[in-house]
């Protein structure tokens, strides 16, 4: 696997992606490209030990990310409200990316795609339908119209899930289980 890639907390530090856990706090894009903080959401998928399949991604620039055929990425010609998943990223499609250097997302062309097998699943979903910034990549768990739903009501269904003790029925009904993943 690839242990060190990363999200960035709140405060700008990195963290792994494979110890995020609900609460935590790290940078996200908006739909219409813009950074903030979002919350992890206990509906994140983290499974340390499984294997999978991947599609390695690397831009140009030299930016690169695990991801699994469905996993959505961010692209096209405005950063962020146009998603693909992974299967569907070409060489030379425009994909969005932040780094140190640049206050917002920016664009960087596909240079590679490969497939890889490696250890473990990870898709952090956020509280207020941020799109996770993960390996530099504006990353999403779903479809634009599913993270324009969870922005409007995610935050009210998970006060409510919790209120009944219903969380694990409510991930359940939602198959979040069967989301696609990045690798750590």
């Amino acid at each position: 696997s690839i242990a060190d890639t990363t999200a960035s907390s709140s405060d700008g530090t990195p963290v792994r992606i494979d110890a995020l856990k609900e609460g935590d706090e790290i940078l996200a894009a908006t739909t219409d490209g813009a950074l903030k903080t979002d919350t992890v959401s206990l509906l994140s998928i983290a499974d340390t030990t499984a294997s999978s399949s991947f599609i390695s991604l690397a831009t140009e620039a030299g930016a690169k990310l695990n991801l699994t055929d469905g996993h959505h990425i961010a692209v096209g010609d405005k950063c962020c409200s146009q998603l693909k998943i992974a299967q569907d990223v070409a060489v030379g499609d425009t994909v969005w990316v932040v780094d140190t250097a640049h206050p917002l997302p920016v664009a960087q062309k596909v240079a590679s795609k490969a497939f890889v097998k490696t250890v473990g699943l990870h898709s952090p979903v956020l509280t207020h339908g941020g799109l996770p910034i993960v390996g530099g990549f504006v990353t999403a768990f779903d479809s634009i119209e599913v993270v324009k739903t969870a922005e409007a009501g995610l935050p009210a269904v998970l006060a409510m899930c919790k209120a009944t003790h219903s969380c694990e029925m409510l991930k359940g009904a939602l198959n979040f289980g069967s989301l696609p993943h990045v690798s750590p």
